[in-house]
């Protein structure tokens, strides 16, 4: 009798070394596949540098700086750009990029400061804040630029070209 109990015991201690033994196993795999599975292949890679650029407006040179996001890095692989901005509710200029920004990393909201370049990623615009915007789904900072008052003072549509610093 006492042999069959400890035969009886023997067999749950088995099956559970070997699903413990296959979690590990899984858990392992997993880990090994998952950075590929986050970043797609073609996304620009984030860096912690900042990249300089130029705004020309009307032969007006305003400097800017781009961080070093995945969204920011995507804008700096279409440069340089000719865009035309407007005006959009007394606080920001807008533009329609020709394509979509990676978000890889992005927030899903943000508020807006002054001399703030965002991307507001709903309606793939770049943004030149130039008054404070409270927090709201879709903001993305992506950089700052130098002269608040010259895009301000812009009062119709405009035309700016972006390039990277040399």
């Amino acid at each position: 009798m006492k042999s069959g109990i400890r035969s009886g015991a023997l067999v749950p201690a088995a099956v559970i070394a070997v699903i413990l033994a296959g979690c590990a196993n899984s858990s392992s795999e997993k880990a090994a596949t998952s950075p590929t599975a986050l970043t797609p292949p073609d996304s620009p890679v984030p860096t912690s540098a900042t990249t300089s650029i130029v705004m020309e407006i009307g032969g007006q040179n305003i400097a800017g700086e781009l961080d070093g996001s995945a969204t920011a890095a995507s804008l700096i692989a279409q440069l340089p750009l000719n865009l035309t901005f407007r005006d959009y509710g007394d606080q920001e200029k807008i533009a329609d990029l020709p394509a979509a920004l990676d978000l890889t990393g992005a927030p899903a909201e943000s508020d807006a400061q002054p001399s703030m370049i965002g991307y507001y990623a709903p309606d793939q615009r770049l943004i030149l804040y130039y008054d404070h915007v409270a927090s709201f789904p879709g903001i993305i900072p992506i950089g700052s630029y130098d002269d608040t008052d010259a895009i301000k003072n812009q009062t119709a549509e405009f035309s700016v070209t972006i390039r990277q610093a040399s």
